[in-house]
């Protein structure tokens, strides 16, 4: 008897686990934005509707210092600059411009060839793909991509953008 009541106990338990599990599944799309909504609300997370992407972007490593920055606005658009560093000899730069459609950043890098991507913005950090058109490497050194880099923001604001220091490009985002 002990061992029948004890399956009857495993199996209530597995019947109760299956049945959270499928309203678990079955939570909506908005749901979810209620949830977002909720942490932006809290301050959890930053609500990207609300953050321009002007201001001045880094990320440190071993290898050196990455640079962007970004001048405008998203109604007017922005002129960017970009630095992906790979060691003392090794890097890319860049100068363009780009335009954002909520989390969706297009850069058009025009200094050298003509190179467009798309990146993603979450209000704190640009990341870009890690696939990037073939055309993109003539921004850069032997060894070296602009593919899969990301930077974090750490100042907002033309001004601070335009403080920002490139390797050969004195600086990544002179003028608005």
């Amino acid at each position: 008897m002990k061992k029948l009541s004890g399956l009857i106990f495993v199996l209530t338990l597995v019947a109760c686990a299956d049945s959270e599990q499928d309203k678990s599944n079955s939570i909506k799309a908005e749901d979810v934005s209620s949830l977002e909504q909720a942490a932006i609300d809290a301050g959890v997370i930053p609500d990207v509707k609300n953050i321009s992407l002007s201001g001045a972007f880094e990320r440190q490593s071993d290898l050196g210092e990455d640079r962007f920055c970004a001048v405008g606005n998203d109604e007017r658009g922005y002129q960017v600059g970009l630095l992906a560093v790979f060691g003392p000899d090794s890097k890319c730069e860049g100068l363009g411009s780009a335009e954002r459609n909520g989390e969706t950043v297009t850069i058009t890098l025009e200094s050298e060839q003509k190179c467009r991507f798309e990146a993603s913005f979450d209000g704190v950090a640009l990341n870009l793909p890690g696939n990037l058109p073939a055309s993109c490497e003539s921004y850069c050194t032997p060894r070296a991509g602009f593919g899969g880099v990301s930077f974090y923001l750490v100042g907002e604001g033309d001004a601070v953008a335009r403080s920002t220091r490139g390797r050969e490009i004195e600086s990544l985002c002179p003028g608005g």
